[in-house]
């Protein structure tokens, strides 16, 4: 349902009030100001909501810390609790009786225990004290062996010695016998010396005089060769008596010494007898000492635990009752002070939740006064966005019907017949011509397809004015300015103001004498002159540069075009521009020697933007060439109801339009980020032309440029970009493939039905009516109505978190008269709107 119409607002103008440029302008003021206030209202419901959930999570807090500290007082109470009552005195000595016979029997277990114990400690004891003896007694002995072994080494070693000594003499003798047999040989040949035995004997008395052991004769000086035989033999005998004696008296040693042995033996039996029976005897001596020494222990414990019990027992009664009445006093006071410290935290409470009512009803009075503000700038700047964007696509639009005709005149001279082109075609060219270069003028749109039933006589299309196209650009220009002049007042107060807290500080410090040591290259406050030039220059500088971006595809596509009709559209260009006036360059400040680095830090930041606006073009692109194909259904009814068979679908068309704002509201997104992005860059340019310290402040404006920059690349607001424009793809491209499925198809049902089976991110399916072709305007008029709330809702909600104070470069010259063509423009699109609100 279509909203009242509003008497339009008074304007001083030359116009009359009747004039239909006046009332489309009100008209539209009007609109504005209603959809406004229709924002306001509802960000100011949503801040009120908010505030309530604010204030409800505020006392969800405060609840959960009164439960925490009720918690901690239930934990403290159950941790130190009441002391019971005191029992009868009857039931109490049956208890003591109970425990302590309880501790009796526990005490009993533990003194067998301990018995126990003691004894297998003193046999263990004993056992250790054996061990060592024995221990020692076992060291004696391996000494004793040790010296008899080294005794023996000794007594070889001499034998060995001996022995040698022997067979030296030994040697000595046989060498004095021969010279002896040669002496005697050389007297007397005819002697012979007596008979040597042929086999030896073991015998040491048949043994041979010489082989005797010599060891026991006293040595004797060499052998005189002058002794006889006689005498040889004489002493040879008298060494084997000495033999015999020796041997008789080893053999009394030995039998001597077998006797001791037998007897050493038999004392041994004796002494290992007697070592056993005093083991015995131990062991039972240990058992009874072990025994007394219990008896005595326990004797003196039950001595001493008889008194003990008595003085415990009297103790523990006045213990008792004065640890009652200590328990006592100390409920008391714990209670009282609870009591006392409760209610001072309910005054307190009650105080501070009436100066936060009060100061919440402020706080929201002025939330609605700045959100009113906010909603209506962020509204501005995101129309100010829509209208460029539409502008650019009207050129967009332009070039590419140039580039048609030029292709149409190039076929034209590539003919057969050349150059010579017959007058009526030449005059078709010429006059497809005019109207590629001339602007989009928007008339009545095509009837539908149930329109041609009824003959409706179009509208006559008014003749446009310039005169009145350059007062309505006037119009706007003075609103800009004179918004543009409150927001520099406004911003030149602020900066006058902080340059006097400035000065007073300064002054503060100097008279207490402390250095202002704080204030650096860095920290360089904006003079008033600095930034007192006129924004209008910079605007429309930044206005060039947009739209120089915005054409150069458009431009690269049609780059062989203009090369061939160059003349011809310089020509239609004098018809339809005029010339601006000359501007005098003003000249350029010094560039700082940091800003390379600082535009190749920006760089990448910006260039991120470029896919995004060239896959949003492309889809708009490709949502037009969806939009202007025949999706008519095949034709099986007869003739006269060709024209309704023919009509495109109602939820197909509904989506495409839902889609387009979707579109264009990313757009808008994207154009505002990345004129955000344009505007800091210029901040930081001009920090780096702001002082004269040098590279100091230039350093430190590069590292907040780093910081800024490495904050802002994992800003979500750019992911959330990328996600929307898959979203916006996956769903043209799930439409494109259901109408391509849905060209041969007899009835539209079928393709309603996979309509339904998609899965679309950005839009939704909208409410199935009954089909009624003539009722067809009027329900698609309510449809859109829903659509551009929703889309109202998205623009606002989006220009609401990003909205500056002062119009941004981007949006900046959309109300200057630059030239007759900028004008036309914004009429163009302003007749567009007014006549698609006429046909709905």
């Amino acid at each position: 349902m279509a909203l009242p119409p509003v008497p339009p607002a008074p304007l001083h103008t030359t116009l009359p009030t009747s004039h239909p440029l006046i009332a489309e302008l009100a008209s539209l003021r009007q609109q504005l100001q209603q959809y406004q206030k229709s924002s306001h209202q509802s960000s100011i419901q949503l801040q009120g909501a908010k505030l309530e959930l604010s204030l409800l999570k505020e006392r969800y807090a405060a609840l959960e810390a009164t439960d925490a500290t009720l918690r901690a007082e239930v934990d403290s109470l159950r941790a130190h609790p009441a002391p019971p009552p005191l029992q009868p005195q009857s039931t109490a000595l049956t208890e003591l009786s109970l425990a302590h016979r309880r501790l009796s029997a526990k005490l009993d277990l533990t003194e067998s225990q301990l018995a126990a114990v003691t004894l297998e400690l003193a046999s263990a004891k004993q056992e250790i004290q054996r061990l060592g003896k024995e221990r020692e007694a076992d060291k004696a002995t391996i000494n004793e062996l040790r010296r008899v072994e080294d005794d023996r080494e000794e007594e070889i070693e001499w034998e060995r010695a001996e022995r040698r000594k022997a067979e030296e003499q030994k040697k000595l003798c046989q060498l004095a016998l021969k010279e002896y047999s040669t002496l005697v040989h050389s007297l007397d040949p005819s002697a012979v010396p007596p008979e040597i035995p042929s086999v030896s004997t073991s015998n040491i008395l048949q043994s041979p005089p010489e082989l005797s052991d010599t060891s026991s004769m006293p040595p004797a000086g060499p052998p005189s060769p002058a002794l006889s035989t006689s005498d040889t033999i004489s002493n040879l005998l008298i060494g084997q008596k000495g033999v015999h004696r020796l041997f008789d008296d080893f053999t009394s040693t030995l039998s001597a010494k077998e006797k001791a042995l037998h007897d050493s033996e038999a004392k041994i039996e004796e002494l290992e007898q007697l070592l056993r029976t005093t083991r015995d005897q131990l062991e039972q001596e240990t058992a009874l000492r072990v025994a007394a020494q219990n008896d005595r222990e326990t004797a003196l414990r039950d001595d001493g635990s008889a008194a003990k019990v008595v003085e415990r027992y009297m103790t523990f009664t006045q213990k008792t009752h004065a640890t009652v009445h200590m328990h006592l006093d100390n409920l008391r006071a714990r209670s009282a002070a609870t009591q006392t410290s409760l209610r001072d935290e309910i005054a307190g409470l009650r105080a501070q939740l009436s100066s936060e009512h009060d100061r919440a009803e402020k706080l929201r009075i002025a939330l609605d006064e700045m959100s009113e503000g906010l909603s209506r700038e962020a509204a501005g700047r995101r129309r100010e966005v829509g209208l460029r964007l539409k502008m650019l696509a009207v050129e967009e639009k332009r070039e590419r019907r140039i580039e048609i005709w030029l292709d149409k005149v190039r076929r034209a001279r590539a003919g057969p017949e050349g150059a010579v082109v017959e007058p009526d075609l030449l005059e078709a060219l010429l006059d497809e011509g005019v109207e590629a270069v001339e602007k989009e003028r928007p008339g009545l749109p095509e009837p539908k397809a149930w329109k041609r039933i009824i003959k409706r006589k179009p509208e006559p299309v008014q003749p446009r004015d310039d005169k009145e196209e350059s007062i309505a650009r006037v119009l706007l220009a003075e609103e800009l300015v004179n918004t543009l002049v409150q927001d520099l007042q406004a911003e030149t107060e602020r900066r006058v103001e902080l340059e006097k807290q400035r000065v007073e500080w300064l002054a503060k410090d100097a008279v207490n004498g402390v250095v202002p040591a704080s204030f650096g290259p860095s920290e360089t406050v904006f003079e008033i002159g600095d930034h007192g030039e006129p924004e209008g220059d910079a605007a429309k500088a930044q206005e060039g540069e947009g739209r120089v971006d915005g054409r150069k595809e458009g431009k690269g596509k049609s780059e062989e075009g203009e090369e061939d009709g160059e003349e011809d559209l310089d020509k239609e260009g004098e018809k339809l521009s005029i010339p601006a006036p000359p501007r005098t360059p003003s000249p350029l400040p010094e560039t700082p020697p940091l800003l390379p680095r600082l535009r190749d830090l920006f760089e990448p930041l910006t260039d991120r933007y470029t896919p995004l606006q060239k896959a949003l073009h492309d889809l708009s692109h490709s949502l037009t060439a969806l939009r202007n194909a025949p999706m008519a259904f095949k034709a099986v009814q007869r003739k006269p109801m060709l024209n309704l068979s023919r009509r495109p679908d109602h939820t197909i068309q509904t989506l495409l339009d839902s889609i387009h704002e979707v579109i264009e509201d990313a757009r808008v997104d994207v154009e505002i980020a990345l004129a955000d992005e344009e505007r800091v860059f210029r901040g930081f340019e001009a920090l780096l032309g702001v002082g004269k310290s040098g590279v100091v402040q230039g350093k430190e404006v590069i590292s907040d440029a780093e910081e800024y920059i490495a904050d802002r690349k994992e800003w979500e607001g750019y992911s959330k970009l990328e996600t929307r424009v898959a979203d916006i793809e996956h769903d043209i491209t799930g439409i494109k493939r259901v109408v391509h499925e849905s060209e041969g198809l007899e009835t539209g049902e079928e393709g309603s039905t996979r309509l339904s089976e998609l899965d679309l991110k950005t839009v939704s399916l909208p409410t199935r009516h009954p089909v009624s072709p003539l009722e067809d305007g009027e329900r698609r008029r309510g449809s859109n109505i829903l659509s551009s709330v929703g889309n109202v809702g998205r623009s606002f909600s989006s220009g609401l978190v990003s909205a500056p104070r002062r119009v941004g470069s981007f949006a900046g010259g959309l109300y200057r008269p630059k030239d007759k063509e900028g004008g036309e423009e914004e009429k163009v699109l302003l007749n567009g709107k007014t006549d698609d609100d006429g046909v709905e």
